[in-house]
């Protein structure tokens, strides 16, 4: 790389480097060729994209700004100022960055996964289910990028979209089991009770002990009032796991609809024992149970109970019935 060099040699000694693995070579030639002619955003670009290989990835932002503010044009820079950014934490300007390019090339796909998955990190679901849909539709990423597009749309409150999104997957995949079992729990969320328990009949089929599928069977027939049917499966599930606290919660509420005010509380303080889920709900119908046996003074503590831990509709049994 002597003196007597011209430009193009140089610069094409330059390429030689990159394209051999030589990134050292390759950066010492584009740091002569842009302090020569500062004014050339390729070399700007070449030099950001050698100091990449060699992950120097914050004297390479220097550069790659430097090329793009010279000529914005130059697509590939936005590529590898996104990775640049990446790697510095400045994850709002990688991902417009990579937005940016993919302006340039809608169909690459390598960059559709790294928007999506920057977009995930930085919970960006407008852009992550868009690149999402778009990497299904060409068939990649298989189960685990459907369930992830699944998982975006219900932490994003789109149940309806995730619902289309796995009925569209059943009718080519309808041996698959695991894809009823998801939608049985959108469609509970979506208060959708009698298309969620077809579901997870479905998927019970092949999966007859699952303690999930077996807990949702039950929740939907108590929000349909199936009472007869919930007292049977809320008890199998006591069976299968006696020292379950939440299954002797259930049972307690589905004696409360049958008015066993005795059996009920004995539930509960089962269900309390036993440390369940939503102790709040649990204290609320101990106290219904109690209030109805005559015990207003213990039913009044126990909505006091529930209204701190957060159930809200104790207040009200608190202002009817035990002027608080």
């Amino acid at each position: 790389m002597g003196n007597a060099q011209t430009e193009s040699e140089r610069y094409q000694s330059g390429i030689n480097a990159l394209n051999t693995g030589n990134y050292s070579d390759a950066k010492k030639v584009f740091y002569l060729l842009r302090s020569q002619y500062p004014q050339k955003a390729e070399y700007w670009y070449l030099s950001g994209m050698s100091k990449i290989q060699m992950k120097d990835y914050s004297s390479a932002l220097v550069d790659l700004n430097k090329a793009i503010s010279i000529n914005p044009e130059i697509q590939d820079a936005y590529l590898f100022r996104h990775l640049a950014n990446k790697e510095t934490r400045n994850f709002q300007f990688a991902l417009a960055d990579i937005s940016k390019y993919l302006e340039y090339n809608p169909n690459d796909t390598s960059a559709r996964w790294s928007r999506y998955q920057l977009a995930l990190y930085m919970k960006e679901y407008e852009e992550a289910v868009m690149d999402g849909a778009w990497l299904i539709q060409r068939k990649l990423g298989g189960d685990s990028l459907l369930l992830s597009q699944v998982s975006i749309l219900e932490e994003a409150g789109n149940y309806r979209n995730a619902i289309d999104l796995l009925s569209q997957v059943i009718k080519s995949d309808s041996d698959n089991a695991l894809w009823y079992f998801k939608r049985a729990f959108l469609y509970f969320t979506a208060a959708d009770h009698q298309k969620s328990l077809n579901d997870i009949e479905r998927f019970l089929i092949t999966d007859p002990k699952n303690i999930q599928g077996l807990k949702l069977r039950f929740d939907n027939h108590f929000y349909l009032r199936n009472l007869p049917t919930c007292e049977k499966y809320v008890l199998e599930l006591i069976e299968i796991e006696p020292k379950n606290g939440t299954f002797h919660g259930d049972y307690g509420h589905v004696l409360l609809q049958k008015g066993d005010w005795d059996r009920a509380e004995n539930a509960f303080e089962k269900a309390i024992k036993f440390k369940s889920d939503g102790l709040g709900y649990i204290y609320l119908g101990r106290g219904i149970a109690r209030f109805n046996k005559g015990n207003k003074t213990s039913a009044c503590s126990d909505w006091e109970r529930s209204l701190i831990l957060g159930e809200m509709v104790a207040r009200n049994y608190l202002i009817k019935y035990c002027n608080r």
